[in-house]
C-alpha cells in the first residue's frame, strides 16, 4: 500500500514538474503568439494590436502576429478564442464595453464573454468627441442639451452598431441629461460620419481621430470631449464637465486577454512584458497622437473584475435605454 502511494506521490510530483516546465518554456519557440483582432484592418483597435505586437516581439524575442477575426459584432474573433489551446499563444484584442454589452443583446452567445477568458490587462483608454454638423443651430454643449429638451424625438445620433462604444456613449448622455435621442446604428463609424456631416442625423459621440479632419476644416463643430482632460490636439474644446455637465464622463478601454485557464505563470509572463512595451515612451507618443492613452490595470485578476463588472454597467445601460436581447 506504502508502495502504491509513493508511486501516485511520484506520478503527481512528475506531472506538476512538468505542467512548471511547460509554463516556464512559455513561449513554444515552434509557434508564434497570435494576437486576435475581431474588427478588419486598419480600425484603431488593429492599429492598438499592431502596435503592441511589434514591440512585444522584440520585448519577448518571439514571434508576435496579428489576425483578423471580424464579424458577428466581435463574436467570430470571440468565439474562435475561447476555443483556442489555453498555453499564451492566442490572445484576444478586447473592447471591454464591446463585449461587455454582448449577453445584453444575444439571446444566445456559443461562448460566455466573461468565463471564457483570463484577463491579462488592460491597455489603452479613450475618450471620444460629440460632434454636430457645424450648421447646426447650437455653439455650446449646453445649447445642444437645451435644443434637444425642446425638440424631444427630433435628435438622431448615429454610431457603429448596436451595444458600439459610440451609442453606449450617447445612451448614457441621453440618461444623464434626460434627453430623448433617436439612435441610428451604421455598420462602421465612417458611414455614419458620412450621414452626420450631410445633416440626415445631427449628433455623433466619436472616437476624436475620426472626424478631426472635418473638425479642422470646419465642417462639423466639436462642442466637447468626454474625459477628464482636454486634448493637446483640440485644445479650444472643453471637456463636458467644463461644458456644463460635471456628472458626466465617458472613456472605452481596450485590453488583452487570453483563453479561459491560461496558466497564471503565463499570464504573469504576458502581463510583465505588455508593461514593458506599454512603458515605452515612443509606444505611448505613437499611441496619444490618435487620443489612446496607456491605462494598464493592476493585475491580471483586477483585469478579470473589471471585465465582470462592464457586463453588469452595459446590461444596465442598454435595459435602461430600452434595448432587448436579439
Amino acid at each position: 500500500m506504502l508502495k502504491f502511494l509513493n508511486s501516485i506521490g511520484l506520478t503527481l510530483g512528475l506531472a506538476s514538474l512538468a505542467f512548471t516546465a511547460s509554463a516556464e518554456q512559455f513561449p513554444d519557440p515552434n509557434q508564434p503568439i497570435k494576437i486576435v483582432v475581431p474588427y478588419t484592418a486598419g480600425g484603431s483597435s488593429d492599429f492598438v494590436a499592431r502596435t503592441l505586437a511589434n514591440k512585444l516581439g522584440m520585448v519577448m524575442k518571439h514571434s508576435v502576429v496579428v489576425e483578423n477575426k471580424p464579424g458577428g459584432s466581435t463574436v467570430i474573433g470571440g468565439d474562435f478564442v475561447a476555443r483556442s489551446k489555453p498555453d499564451g499563444h492566442t490572445l484576444f484584442l478586447i473592447g471591454e464595453l464591446t463585449n461587455g454589452a454582448l449577453p445584453a443583446l444575444n439571446k444566445s452567445l456559443p461562448y460566455d464573454p466573461v468565463t471564457a477568458f483570463s484577463g491579462i490587462t488592460n491597455l489603452v483608454e479613450s475618450p471620444l468627441v460629440i460632434v454636430v454638423p457645424s450648421d447646426f443651430p447650437v455653439k455650446t454643449l449646453k445649447e445642444f442639451v437645451a435644443y434637444a429638451k425642446a425638440n424631444p424625438g427630433k435628435i438622431n445620433y448615429g454610431s457603429a452598431g448596436q451595444g458600439n462604444t459610440l451609442h453606449l456613449a450617447g445612451a448614457k448622455f441621453a440618461g444623464a441629461t434626460n434627453i430623448d435621442m433617436v439612435h441610428v446604428p451604421y455598420k462602421g463609424a465612417s458611414q455614419a460620419l458620412i450621414d452626420l456631416i450631410g445633416g440626415r442625423i445631427q449628433v455623433m459621440f466619436d472616437l476624436p481621430q475620426t472626424p478631426l479632419p472635418q473638425i479642422r476644416d470646419g465642417r462639423l463643430r466639436a462642442l466637447a470631449v468626454t474625459s477628464r482632460k482636454r486634448l493637446d490636439f483640440l485644445p479650444d474644446v472643453p471637456t463636458v464637465a467644463e461644458a456644463g455637465f460635471p456628472n458626466y464622463e465617458f472613456t472605452t478601454r481596450i485590453g488583452i486577454a487570453a483563453p479561459a485557464k491560461t496558466p497564471d505563470t503565463v499570464r504573469a509572463r504576458l502581463e510583465a512584458d505588455m508593461k514593458k512595451v506599454l512603458a515605452d515612451p515612443e509606444v505611448a507618443k505613437s499611441l496619444a497622437e490618435k487620443a489612446m492613452y496607456v491605462s494598464s490595470t493592476a493585475s491580471p485578476a483586477a483585469y478579470d473584475r473589471d471585465l465582470r463588472l462592464a457586463v453588469d454597467t452595459v446590461t444596465k445601460l442598454l435595459r435602461d435605454a430600452g434595448v432587448q436581447p436579439q
